[in-house]
C-alpha cells in the first residue's frame, strides 16, 4: 500500500524535525524529540495533518505514543513511514471524537 499525500507531507516533516533533533542534540540539550519537534514545528504539522487547531500538547501526545509503538514494533517499516501512520491515524481519530 503506498503512502496518501497526506502521509507524505506528515513523512517529510518527520525526516526534517529528526534531523534537526539530533543536530540539536549534539549540544546536550535536555529535551526528547516530541518536545522538540511540538515546540519548533507545530505549524509544519497543523499544514501537514490539515488541522489549524492541533495543540502543541496534542502533537506532543501523538508523537510520544508513536514513538512507545515505534520501539515496541516488530515490522521493518522505515522510522518515517510508521510514525506517519500512526499519526496520521491518530489525528484523524481526534478530530471524529
Amino acid at each position: 500500500m503506498s503512502p496518501t499525500k497526506n502521509q507524505q507531507k506528515v513523512r517529510k516533516v518527520l525526516r526534517e524535525t529528526k534531523e534537526a533533533y539530533r543536530i540539536m542534540c549534539k549540544s546536550h540539550v535536555n529535551s526528547d524529540y516530541a518536545d522538540y519537534a511540538s515546540s519548533n514545528s507545530l505549524s509544519s504539522f497543523q499544514k501537514a495533518l490539515r488541522d489549524p487547531d492541533l495543540t502543541y500538547d496534542q502533537l506532543c501526545t501523538m508523537l510520544r505514543r508513536a514513538s512507545i509503538r515505534e520501539n515496541h514494533r516488530q515490522c521493518k517499516t522505515p522510522w518515517s513511514l510508521f510514525m506517519a501512520n500512526y499519526i496520521e491515524k491518530n489525528a484523524n481519530a481526534n478530530r471524529t471524537s
